[in-house]
């Protein structure tokens, strides 16, 4: 076979999901004629080595399924065939590794030896390697008898080491080193990081930090400062004057760091590199990001997706909105941060969810141009098949209508996310499935303390105490008879699902019922329906209970036609209603002038339309809004929307409870009309009624 078949079967046999023959001809740059012969050409190998064939699955693709045995057969033909040859993406693999760690400098003639390759390929593959480098900024020079080196800044140098091994190994699973299967760029991979370091980086990992990060997060900390540890070796530093000394929140991050350049002979590293670490780890946290600047972005940015999202897709979202955009918000605030720094986060099954989820795929994808320009990068294929996941996740949810109940648990080794996301789907497929739990690889013992019957598991699990199903993390087409049969089997452990299951629904049905039949839900009201509930022992979720503009702005919280000579002084303004009631503190004033001065009139939102606001902690002690308009609109600084002649104060107390709020505001920002018609109200009691108007009419 030639060398480009081969690649093809390798490539088709280390996916467990169809692969179609138009990404296959992008991947090799051939037409998709050419891919459909080598696929014929492919099977008569297989065939004479008595493996099963290529499937040709109508419009999904090409699919090889394989047994153990079969896998290590194919592995074992294939070893013969070309021996210890390497491919070109092997080779080059090597190259950019051997470039970074190697012991002895790197000569193009021996590796021409090497590899046994004539001077032209390898004169071919450095063209490919050097153009794939200029992406990143980066050169290969060579200095003589000091070989071959990367000329461009340390930081993209890192970076381009870290896209490349992803893109070569896929998802590294730092947590079963020794089950890893030794293909040759595992080979090439182990020659540069050994197994050893491996395992003591992942046993410092897990003593010193306290709250495990999902495995796929997890694993790009770990793979990122495992090449960070080479490069310190190397003496390789990053550049003093791109980071200054910073103090972190997250004390055991800097633990981490410490203990690793103790146990691994790091000798006096830069402060600068430790800051640069200790960043870099924090963009692959998912928890909320402190900016002011990012937060509001995170915050409009996940309310605008998720309309967008609903009006492609027409997959109601708002009916869980409050599970999806507190789930989605916090990957947002992180995926900014890393847009930012350069660094995104691989993700191994961004093709099953493209092909599995693809309406949802393509809204997002659509709304990707607007996340770019907010934030000033791109967003890579890998980031955006996060965003799916989300969307997925809630999709399933919604569609879902559980009777008798399976109690279930689900593991999965490829993270927390992916494991909702099946977890979803087995109940959207199968609503007779309660998932009780989604718990990772490492939480397995876990499993004897829930009130569970069966499992769910992407792996095989060394358990057998309760019913144990092996599953793939994406729910296709093909494991829908295989989990028929296993609930099947196992019907006796059905049982009758309890009642109340739809209380917060329900509680705001009757609140909507109580207003349209001419009352007013007052606290009093509230409170008493409230306890009702509670009597009934049926649950509310009160973070899906948000308060909307005409609940918290009141005629105290507005004011009409005011005069302040500069931005601060507006911002001063607009702040005092919600200070004179201990709404916010001083300090909240200060935090938000401040941030306008650090980070630029990012407030300003919308044309003529300001939107004061600073972190939780800066200062809110409870929810509450104001509003100003201005007599003599004021610059900000912002020449696309000054000057501004509307100034909100939103004081929020967390990431869910202000919410719809913000949604009003977007709808504000859209409504040119109705916000010129705001500005020129005279009274408090036409600005109300214009204001709300549209809400009251709905």
């Amino acid at each position: 076979m030639k060398t480009r078949t081969v690649e093809l079967l390798q490539r088709v046999s280390s996916s467990k999901y169809p692969i179609k023959a138009e990404i296959l001809a992008t991947d090799f740059n051939v037409s998709q004629r050419t891919i459909r012969t080598e696929i014929l050409e492919a099977n008569e190998w297989l065939s004479s080595n008595q493996l099963p064939e290529i499937m040709t699955i109508r419009n999904k693709g090409f699919l090889l399924k394989l047994n153990a045995a079969d896998e290590k057969l194919l592995e074992e033909a294939l070893l013969n065939l070309h021996g210890d040859l390497l491919n070109r993406n092997e080779r080059t693999f090597d190259i950019v590794l051997s470039i970074a760690y190697g012991k002895r400098p790197v000569y193009l003639n021996r590796k021409e030896e090497a590899f046994q390759i004539s001077k032209s390929t390898m004169d071919e593959d450095m063209r490919r390697l050097r153009a794939e480098l200029l992406k990143y900024g980066i050169e290969v020079v060579s200095y003589g008898k000091q070989g071959l080196s990367y000329k461009g800044p340390e930081r993209s140098i890192r970076t381009m080491i870290y896209d490349l091994i992803n893109q070569n190994l896929g998802m590294l699973n730092f947590s079963m080193s020794d089950d890893l299967k030794v293909t040759p760029v595992q080979k090439i991979f182990n020659r540069y990081f050994s197994l050893e370091d491996i395992k003591k980086l992942t046993e410092i990992y897990s003593s010193q930090i306290p709250k495990q990060e999902n495995d796929i997060y997890k694993n790009q900390i770990l793979l990122f400062t495992l090449i960070w540890i080479q490069r310190i070796k190397k003496h390789e530093f990053i550049s003093a004057v791109s980071w200054k000394n910073a103090e972190f929140e997250d004390s055991s991050f800097t633990d981490f760091i410490d203990k690793i350049i103790k146990e691994f002979g790091l000798e006096e590293v830069p402060q600068v590199e430790r800051n640069y670490i200790h960043f870099t780890i924090e963009t692959f946290n998912t928890r909320d990001i402190s900016n002011t600047l990012e937060w509001v972005q995170a915050q409009l940015l996940t309310i605008q997706l998720i309309q967008f999202v609903e009006n492609e897709t027409h997959i109601p979202f708002h009916l869980k909105e409050e599970m999806l955009c507190e789930s989605l918000y916090k990957h947002m605030a992180a995926l900014i941060v890393r847009i930012k720094n350069d660094v995104q986060v691989f993700n191994p099954l961004k093709e099953n969810i493209r092909t599995n989820y693809y309406p949802i795929y393509r809204a997002v994808s659509q709304f990707i141009p607007t996340i770019e320009e907010v934030v000033g990068g791109k967003v890579i294929e890998d980031e955006r098949a996060f965003l799916v996941i989300h969307f997925s996740t809630v999709a399933s949810a919604i569609n879902r209508d559980l009777t008798y109940i399976y109690k279930s648990v689900v593991v999965c080794n490829h993270g927390i996310a992916t494991g909702n996301l099946l977890a979803e789907n087995l109940k959207e497929k199968f609503p007779q499935i309660e998932i009780v739990a989604v718990l990772s690889s490492k939480e397995v013992d876990l499993v004897d303390k829930l009130d569970v019957d069966l499992i769910f598991s992407t792996f095989n699990l060394a358990y057998s105490n309760k019913p144990a199903l092996v599953i793939d993390p994406i729910l296709t087409e093909a494991n829908i008879p295989v989990v028929e049969d296993f609930l099947r089997s196992n019907d006796e452990l059905q049982r009758l699902e309890p009642n109340g299951g739809e209380s917060t629904e329900l509680f705001t049905n009757i609140l909507n019922v109580v207003e349209e039949s001419g009352g007013r839900v007052d606290r009093t009201i509230y409170s008493k329906l409230e306890t009702l509930f509670e009597r009934n022992n049926l649950e509310i979720n009160k973070r899906e209970i948000q308060p909307m503009l005409k609940d918290i702005l009141t005629d105290n919280h507005i004011m009409i036609k005011e005069k302040a000579s500069t931005w601060q002084e507006s911002i001063e303004l607009v702040a005092k209603p919600l200070i004179k009631e201990n709404t916010i503190e001083k300090r909240y004033v200060d935090a938000m002038i401040h941030a306008v001065e650090e980070y630029g009139p990012y407030i300003v939102i919308g044309k003529h339309l300001a939107l004061a606001h600073a972190r939780p902690e800066d200062g809110a002690n409870k929810l509450g809004i104001s509003v100003a308009t201005i007599d003599h609109p004021i610059n900000f600084g912002n020449s696309d929307m000054d000057p501004v002649k509307i100034i909100f104060c939103l004081a929020a107390v967390d990431s869910y409870s202000h919410l719809t709020i913000m949604k009003e505001l977007i709808e504000l920002i859209n409504d040119e009309s109705k916000l010129n018609q705001l500005i020129e109200c005279t009274t408090i009691n036409t600005f109300k009624q214009l204001l709300f108007s549209e809400t009251e009419g709905e």
